[in-house]
């Protein structure tokens, strides 16, 4: 799984015709916090703890059909299908899973281990789940730092726009043909507008 999932990402991001040892090392083992660390670039070391919890969250709830793609900073991104959950206290923690409803589809069925065949109460209650998974893995790991997080319900919306003022993390993944995007933003003020 670890090395479907980065794969792609390291060939197309990779700098250079050789490795560190390091960077080998990361591969070798397969570690995620590891490859999180040496091959993707992150302002600080919130959004690479942040990041790595739902690699790993991902890798054990979703199998091996995820393959990471890219990961942009933007300052906008605009979604068809947003789903997102805030954390606050010490930190203010924003995560969000955005997408066309057939991705959604798809990412909602893999990790409910059963075909929705149509978006519905299941569906929804899947990709909450999936969110839910994500920062609580999130928020454990803070914690062991003594940075208390409390999560709150997530939430959806369509046709939306995010705005953030120093920049939001968009992680894009793909299962098969079909893409969607991780949306993580931490310490940031997350604007969202229709």
């Amino acid at each position: 799984m670890k090395d479907k999932m980065f794969n792609s990402y390291i060939a197309k991001q990779h700098i250079g015709s050789t490795f560190t040892d390091r960077e080998l090392k990361a591969i070798q083992t397969g570690d995620v916090d590891s490859i999180v660390k040496e091959f993707c670039n992150m302002k600080n070391e919130r959004y690479v703890l942040q990041l790595q919890s739902m690699i790993k969250c991902m890798s054990s709830c979703m199998g091996d059909n995820v393959e990471l793609h890219n990961i942009s900073l933007l300052n906008e991104y605009k979604g068809r299908f947003i789903g997102c959950q805030v954390m606050d206290g010490d930190a203010d923690i924003f995560l969000g899973i955005a997408g066309e409803d057939d991705a959604m589809l798809k990412v909602a069925s893999q990790f409910a281990m059963e075909e929705l065949g149509q978006f519905d109460v299941d569906a929804y209650d899947a990709l909450c789940e999936l969110i839910n998974v994500m920062n609580g893995a999130y928020a454990t790991r803070l914690g062991e730092d003594n940075i208390v997080v409390n999560l709150h319900p997530p939430v959806f919306y369509t046709d939306t726009m995010i705005a953030v003022d120093k920049g939001l993390y968009v992680v894009t993944f793909a299962m098969g043909d079909k893409e969607f995007q991780m949306l993580m933003a931490v310490d940031e003020k997350v604007k969202m507008t229709a």
